[in-house]
């Protein structure tokens, strides 16, 4: 009997990842995520996967929706309210209504997040309030945008934004995101990672403070001042039109992601609401893991001391101070003259919505890092460190899902490195899940993590749902983990551990990769001993080349 099985589905740019642990002689199953994001994918899609997979033992002890993105929660409601489904509870990520007025020296409160709050009667009620602060959010910035262009080069869409029309919110929001017609289009991760330049970090907290606000802008805290602010700079700075649009359709931008991804919660916690699944929301304090242990007479994750034993899963985030930088967002009209303010385009203004669950199951001897789209930002010390302590439960890794579907993600790969798993011994599995031959995935951030930062003998491997371009991988080929099972372009991953060891039992992506030097054992089950990777330097470079 096998100790763990993980199957990572094939969802195109979604993320589905399945976690079977036996405990026991019993089996705890633990489903992260189940969104798909392509056109031509059912929301059924991971529902069919798991009803093929678990045959007449349809049960999930926990369900866990990482983060707060469409593509990582649509197909959790279809396998919620399946009544062939048992589901033991599920955590849902802990998002703050922000649109609602907080004191700055607030605590956080559990009634304050959006999961919670989309509970009850009143639940539909602060989505379409959400909802509509959102548009009003946009439309605002689109008068903005308009002062901007005037009598200049104002376009369709400029005039279209600043006013209402009779367009559905969900058309509305998706022309905004950037998907025209297509919600299947929508990309949180073509954005690249933002880290905030100082400038705009120190105005913020500023006008955060509020005091200085009025000293740097005057009396500006009105639509009409704001415009004025945007078509004197247009007029004195005209070449600086076009940067200062880009920066007020990023902030277009993430009101309209917020208000796609609300929805999505919502829908998810009316259905567990509907089946009476219990919900949590964890947060860490800052820097300190938070230790959970499966209790076998309750059937559920229970915190545990730091001791602890058993099948454990330490969260390591999202912290306090993480999920507080989300709720105290600046007005809307302050980030809009933040906008027109510097010269060139900002897409700091707003924080990325990098708010995801993290955390290590562990079991059996093994480490299993689940990652969602965490961009590891709150596990900073300060500007040279990380959290001691966060780096410690990250030892070692055996199976890492790569996060932010192996974008840019600079932040998760530091963490890595400080945590020494490059330096770390044990065999390893990453993890990726993107679209067939994604454009912008693997990302540049994690090709250079690989090919930097690892050493002759590791013994790495990478597994893939979805086959990438080869121009992203072409360095990486002796670390790709060859097909197994049946060939193709996309394909389920499975990995298991049983006696010691662990086995692929399904990749489909071959990428033509030359077999590695040495011997290769092809069990009866299918599986595949490689040998270690090499690395060779790069002629004229520090970069280095596996072989």
């Amino acid at each position: 009997m096998n100790d763990i099985q993980i199957d990572m589905f094939e969802v195109q740019l979604g993320a589905a990842l399945f976690l079977q642990f036996t405990v026991g002689g019993e089996t705890v199953r633990i489903l992260a995520d189940a969104g798909v994001k392509a056109s031509g994918y059912s929301n059924e899609h991971v529902l069919d996967k798991l009803r093929e997979l678990l045959d007449d033992d349809l049960r999930i002890d926990l369900i866990i929706g990482t983060h707060y993105d469409e593509d990582h929660l649509s197909g959790l409601v279809p396998i919620i309210k399946d009544k062939a489904f048992k589901i033991g509870e599920a955590w849902m990520p802990p998002v703050v209504n922000d649109t609602v007025d907080f004191a700055a020296d607030d605590l956080l409160r559990e009634n304050d997040l959006l999961a919670r709050q989309f509970l009850g009667e009143a639940g539909t009620g602060v989505l379409a309030s959400y909802q509509e602060a959102k548009r009003s959010d946009i439309e605002t910035l689109g008068a903005v945008e308009y002062a901007l262009f005037e009598n200049r080069s104002a376009s369709i869409e400029h005039k279209r934004a600043a006013r209402r029309d009779d367009e559905s919110l969900d058309r509305f929001f998706a022309r905004f995101a950037g998907t025209g017609d297509d919600p299947h289009e929508i990309d949180h991760c073509t954005d690249l990672e933002v880290e905030g330049h100082p400038a705009v970090i120190a105005m913020a907290d500023a006008i955060r403070r509020g005091a200085e606000f009025e000293l740097l802008f005057g009396e500006r805290s009105s639509l009409g001042g704001l415009k004025a602010v945007a078509d004197r700079r247009a007029h004195v700075e005209p070449d600086l039109v076009h940067a200062r649009s880009r920066s007020i359709a990023h902030l277009q931008k993430s009101a309209a992601k917020e208000a796609i991804n609300a929805k999505a919660l919502h829908e998810v916690v009316k259905a567990l609401e509907e089946e009476n699944v219990p919900m949590r929301t964890e947060i860490i304090d800052d820097g300190t893991p938070r230790r959970y242990r499966w209790n076998e007479k309750k059937r559920r994750f229970i915190a545990a001391r730091a001791d602890a034993t058993g099948l454990i899963f330490d969260l390591l985030g999202p912290s306090v101070s993480l999920v507080r930088k989300h709720r105290d967002r600046l007005p809307v009209l302050k980030a809009g003259l933040m906008a027109v303010s510097f010269r060139g385009e900002i897409r700091s203004i707003t924080p990325s919505n990098q708010l995801s669950y993290i955390g290590c199951f562990r079991h059996a001897g093994q480490s299993i890092l689940v990652t969602g789209d965490a961009g590891c930002v709150d596990f900073k010390l300060d500007r040279n460190a990380y959290h001691p302590k966060l780096l410690a439960a990250m030892a070692p890794l055996h199976v890492i899902q790569v996060a932010h579907h192996g974008g840019n993600n600079a932040h998760f790969y530091r963490v890595l490195a400080a945590a020494n798993y490059p330096g770390q011994t044990d065999p390893s599995f990453m993890l990726l899940s993107h679209a067939t031959h994604d454009k912008t995935r693997p990302s540049g951030e994690f090709r250079d993590f690989l090919l930097t930062s690892l050493g002759d003998d590791d013994d790495i491997r990478l597994l893939f749902t979805s086959e990438p371009t080869m121009e992203k991988v072409e360095d990486l080929l002796g670390a790709i983990h060859p097909a197994v099972g049946v060939r193709d372009k996309k394909g389920d991953i499975r990995l298991v551990h049983g006696t010691g060891r662990w086995k692929v039992e399904a990749h489909a992506i071959d990428i033509g990769v030359p077999p590695p030097p040495g011997p290769i054992a092809l069990s009866e089950n299918m599986t595949i001993t490689v040998p270690p990777i090499k690395f060779r330097a790069r002629r004229g470079g520090n970069e280095k080349r596996r072989t």
